[in-house]
């Protein structure tokens, strides 16, 4: 993972969605399938937020805000269909920013996770908050992947409800 760091803001590398109230940011190696993942939560009633670089603010309250960098905005990329304007795809709903409630890592079955990519601790370091980080591990069919992802964020959320 890439991090900028420039006063209580960081540019990441991953894809930023929210998902019923929750925001989700996927991280995780190139081509591991963060886009086509966040991709399909939105289409199953999401809401698209960034693709490849996520500018990350340090609210007052220690949360982190997350929207998309200004100079891609709008846009995501598909390795089979190139780069695409997420408003063309219907019925994808489309914000400018959101609270990030979760980090899932996604990684490819039965790898070694690589250091180098975003992990909670190094959120953690970069911006001075603690974020719930979870690992997924990405199956080949990818409907299969998010169910996955969209489990772990329901456990979060009813960790939160409890607190």
């Amino acid at each position: 993972m890439k991090r900028e760091k420039t006063g209580t803001s960081a540019t990441v590398h991953g894809c930023l969605v929210q998902w019923e109230g929750m925001g989700i940011l996927l991280a995780g190696d190139s081509g591991v399938g963060k886009t086509t993942c966040a991709l399909e939560i939105s289409k199953r009633g999401g809401t698209w937020i960034a693709d490849d670089i996520v500018v990350l603010s340090c609210l007052p309250d220690k949360t982190l805000s997350g929207r998309a960098h200004e100079k891609i905005r709008n846009l995501l990329h598909l390795r089979a269909e190139g780069i695409i304007d997420i408003r063309s795809l219907h019925p994808v709903l489309v914000a400018g920013e959101t609270r990030v409630d979760i980090v899932i890592e996604l990684t490819k079955k039965l790898e070694k996770v690589r250091k180098k990519g975003l992990t909670a601790g190094k959120l953690r370091d970069a911006m001075e908050v603690k974020i719930p980080c979870a690992r997924v591990s990405v199956f080949a069919d990818t409907a299969r992947t998010v169910n996955a992802i969209l489990n772990r964020v329901r456990r979060q959320m009813g960790g939160q409800k409890g607190a």
